[in-house]
C-alpha cells in the first residue's frame, strides 16, 4: 500500500486534470503543431542518414540532439500542467542544447575550425579555444583525425575545461556562440539568424533568471488569479505553444544544416525529405524549416 498511495500521490502532483484543462482551454490546433514539432525534429535525424554513413561522425551533435528532443517534451507537459516558469526555464536548455550541439560538432571538424573567425577574436589571456585544441593536436595529433570519424569524442577532452574556472572562459558566451554558427551558415536560411535567435534566447533567460513577472505567481498577480493555486492561463498557454514551435523550427534548421552533406550524397534521403515537406510547411507551419528543405 506505501508504493500504491505513493503513486497515487505523485499522480495528483503531476497535474493530470491541469492537462486537461489545457488542452480544453487551448488553442488545441497550435498545442498540436507545437507538440507534433517536437516528434517532427526528431525523427528527421534517422531518414537523413544514408544507409553507408556512419553516425558516430556526427555523433557529438546527436547525442545533444536526443536530449534536446525529451528535454522540449518535458517543457511542453509542464506547460500544460501550468507550470510556465519550468517550462520555459526547459524550453531554454532545450535551445542551448541545440546551439552547444551545433557549435561542439562543428568544433570537431577542422573544416570549421579553420572558419572560425568569431572564436579567434573570444581570447582568454592570448589564448583561444582553437589555441587549446591546436596543443592538445600537438601532444597526439591522433585526436584530430578521432574527431572526424567520432566527433563525440571532442566531450573527452573539453572536459578539463568545462571543470576549471579559467579554462571554462575559453568557451563563447551563448552570443558569440550564435555569432559562430551564422557564420558557418548553421541558421542558413533564416535571415539575420544573429538578431533572431537571439531574441528567442533573450526571452527564455528572463525565466531562467527569475524576473519577478516571469515567476507563476507573478503571472497570476499580473492576470488578478489566486496565486497559490496552480491555475492554467490560456494566454500563457497558447504564448508558450508559439514558442516552443520556434524553437523546434530553428532546431530543425540547424539539425538539416549539421547533417546537410549526409542529405546531399544521398537521393533516397532527399525524397525522404521531399515526402515530409507537406506536413512540416501545410500541417506543423514551420517556415524555416520548409524553407530550408525546398532550398
Amino acid at each position: 500500500m506505501r508504493l500504491e498511495g505513493a503513486f497515487n500521490h505523485t499522480l495528483k502532483e503531476i497535474g493530470i486534470l491541469n492537462i486537461i484543462k489545457s488542452l480544453r482551454k487551448g488553442k488545441f490546433k497550435k498545442l498540436q503543431e507545437a507538440h507534433d514539432s517536437i516528434h517532427e525534429f526528431i525523427y528527421l535525424a534517422p531518414i537523413c542518414c544514408p544507409k553507408q554513413a556512419n553516425w558516430h561522425s556526427k555523433s557529438a551533435f546527436l547525442t545533444y540532439h536526443w536530449e534536446a528532443f525529451h528535454l522540449a517534451h518535458r517543457a511542453f507537459l509542464e506547460a500544460l500542467s501550468g507550470y510556465y516558469n519550468a517550462a520555459y526555464i526547459l524550453l531554454r536548455g532545450t535551445l542551448e542544447l541545440l546551439l552547444k550541439g551545433a557549435f561542439w560538432e562543428c568544433l570537431a571538424h577542422k573544416k570549421f575550425r579553420d572558419k572560425a573567425d568569431v572564436i579567434k577574436k573570444c581570447r582568454v589571456k592570448r589564448k583561444t579555444l582553437l589555441d587549446w585544441f591546436e596543443d592538445i593536436f600537438k601532444l597526439k595529433p591522433s585526436i584530430e583525425e578521432e574527431f572526424e570519424k567520432i566527433s563525440v569524442s571532442i566531450f573527452d577532452k573539453i572536459s578539463p575545461i568545462t571543470k576549471d574556472s579559467e579554462l571554462k572562459k575559453l568557451i563563447p558566451f551563448p552570443k558569440k556562440i550564435i555569432e559562430q554558427l551564422s557564420e558557418w551558415n548553421i541558421f542558413d536560411p533564416i535571415s539575420n539568424p544573429i538578431d533572431e535567435v537571439y531574441k528567442v534566447y533573450n526571452i527564455l533567460s528572463a525565466d531562467v533568471h527569475v524576473i519577478p513577472d516571469k515567476t507563476d505567481i507573478g503571472r497570476k498577480l499580473l492576470k488578478g488569479k489566486e496565486i497559490f493555486e496552480t491555475i492554467i492561463l490560456s494566454e500563457e498557454l497558447n504564448k508558450f505553444s508559439e514558442l516552443l514551435k520556434k524553437v523546434m523550427d530553428i532546431g530543425i534548421v540547424i539539425e538539416l544544416n549539421i547533417l546537410e552533406d549526409w542529405i546531399e550524397r544521398d537521393k533516397s534521403v532527399k525524397e525522404k525529405l521531399k515526402n515530409r515537406l507537406l506536413i512540416i510547411e501545410r500541417d506543423l507551419e514551420l517556415n524555416y524549416a520548409t524553407l530550408k528543405i525546398k532550398n
